[in-house]
């Protein structure tokens, strides 16, 4: 499946803690940027299914826990990642395009930054939506 992840070092002292998310150096990142957005889900909502045809997606959960899930469909059917990031695993996520993925809060409110290589432009939509449980229940497995 073609995702990339990176872990984020987390730097702390006693007046909090900082993290790098998204370097234009990283060996992750082609140095091509888009638009940022930051999202807040609450507990239990699900985000997604969606997949794009250009678009490179890098997500990092940056207060609480989501359920990160992808899938890749092919002639032999379907292939599934599920990936529990945040506050327990600090990870960035590339996400290529192709692959169907959506993410979903966990035990409360979370807080997630999207970064995205092309801007988005409302009379160019790369975007495909399907029903979260298109695929079955993936939501409720666990990280594989």
């Amino acid at each position: 499946m073609e995702i990339e992840i990176k872990n984020l070092k987390i730097f702390g002292d006693d007046k909090g803690y900082l993290f790098e998310g998204l370097r234009a150096d990283d060996k992750l990142f082609n140095g091509e940027f888009g638009q940022c957005l930051i999202s807040v889900l609450y507990p239990g909502v699900i985000k997604g299914l969606h997949k794009h045809s250009k678009q490179i997606d890098y997500t990092c959960c940056i207060k609480g826990n989501l359920k990160y899930v992808l899938v890749k469909e092919g002639e032999n059917g379907i292939e599934t990642k599920i990936i529990t990031l945040g506050e327990k695993n600090p990870i960035l996520i590339k996400t290529t395009p192709g692959l169907w993925h959506g993410y979903m809060a966990l035990d409360k409110e979370a807080i997630v930054l999207h970064v995205m290589n092309k801007p988005y432009k409302i009379n160019e939509d790369d975007t495909k939506r399907l029903d979260p449980y298109h695929f079955g229940d993936l939501w409720s497995k666990k990280d594989n």
